[in-house]
């Protein structure tokens, strides 16, 4: 099926959110701290609840496109196909991104600079975990870790793909009525959440990351559905997107309701005939979706990097001077990720899924 810009858009924004997040938190652990509305804060500084957008967003939008593979059952042919188109999307930019930091940490070693928390922190025995890109898969593994944190959420991504196809095909049966497996899902959601924290690895991890993706999923057997064609009216998508906003503002932390706050948004996206979609599809916006893996996945070592071209220290020096210095941050992160996706993760997708383009 044709690109939904809308939801590309949407997941652009959410990555811009963690990425300013964490720019927060960097800039204050170096004494840069300003004291933000709380409404603010958690409608633009909360990244930890963009990443559940990501896991529903994912599920939904990997159920539009391939349900069809696996409704009718499951075959060995069909089942790799998927998990070659889909380590051909998450794998080389994961891979470049990490070989840049183990060779920014080996260089900083090798010349005895020193940085913000110290490289005695990166284990070289995790490295096969991360390149396998299952590091966050259990109790016995690294986690987050230190060489790329953001990567976590990639990694049980990875994992939600071989469990995506025997998803489809068990809820296939009951695609007369989508309602009860989504009912289920929510209850069984809320149940587990109630027992597990959200956290970003193993049983938590692994927890919140499956249980929003399968919610996504289900939530794509409305699509085309009379509940759908309300949502995506002027009144259901200002309803839907209200939602999630007021969801947002009144929510401290982040936890399975994120995912159901988002399930209706991304329905109403399904179309461009309302003003939600209409914001979420523009050039803009679509643009930020297109680069959104890189400005998420890359965040980390390139604001590292942009720390030691604008000074913090000038930045302190006075509110321009701040607000300058963030500008230029969110520019050089935006310029650099819009580099690494034409020339690193499209190339890379197009070259292990079989296709070859040409570089715009």
């Amino acid at each position: 099926m044709n690109e939904i810009r809308a939801l590309t858009g949407l997941r652009g924004l959410a990555a811009l959110i963690v990425f300013w997040g964490h720019t927060r938190e960097a800039l204050a652990s170096r004494g840069l701290e300003v004291e933000i509305p709380l409404l603010i804060e958690r409608l633009f500084l909360a990244g930890g609840r963009q990443v559940d957008i990501f896991f529903v967003l994912s599920g939904f939008i990997m159920a539009l496109i391939y349900r069809s593979w696996f409704t009718g059952g499951l075959s060995r042919t069909a089942y790799f196909q998927f998990l070659r188109r889909r380590v051909a999307r998450i794998w080389p930019l994961h891979v470049f991104i990490l070989l840049l930091v183990i060779a920014t940490v080996v260089a900083s070693q090798i010349a005895g600079l020193k940085t913000n928390h110290g490289t005695e922190r990166f284990d070289y025995a995790t490295l096969p975990q991360h390149l396998l890109m299952v590091h966050a898969w259990g109790p016995f593994m690294d986690g987050p870790g230190a060489w790329n944190p953001p990567s976590w959420s990639v990694s049980i991504e990875w994992l939600a793909y071989f469990v995506f196809p025997f998803l489809i095909w068990g809820t296939a049966r009951w695609s007369t009525r989508p309602w009860l497996p989504i009912i289920a899902m929510v209850v069984i959601g809320f149940a587990l959440n109630s027992q597990i924290f959200w956290g970003l690895s193993g049983i938590e991890g692994v927890t919140r990351g499956l249980s929003q993706f399968a919610l996504g999923c289900l939530m794509a057997n409305l699509y085309g559905s009379r509940t759908a064609e309300w949502l995506q009216t002027r009144l259901g998508s200002t309803l839907a997107m209200l939602l999630l906003v007021v969801g947002f503002a009144l929510l401290p932390e982040t936890g399975f309701i994120v995912g159901v706050l988002t399930a209706p948004l991304l329905l109403a996206l399904c179309s461009d005939s309302n003003a939600p979609a209409r914001f979420f599809g523009s050039k803009p916006m679509f643009f930020l979706g297109e680069i959104s893996y890189s400005i998420y996945l890359g965040h980390f070592l390139f604001t590292s990097i942009a720390y030691r071209l604008i000074s913090v220290e000038w930045m302190k020096t006075g509110v321009l001077e701040a607000v300058a210095g963030v500008l230029l941050i969110n520019a050089f992160v935006i310029g650099v990720s819009t580099l690494s996706y034409y020339f690193v993760e499209q190339p890379g997708r197009d070259l292990l899924s079989g296709r070859r383009k040409r570089v715009a």
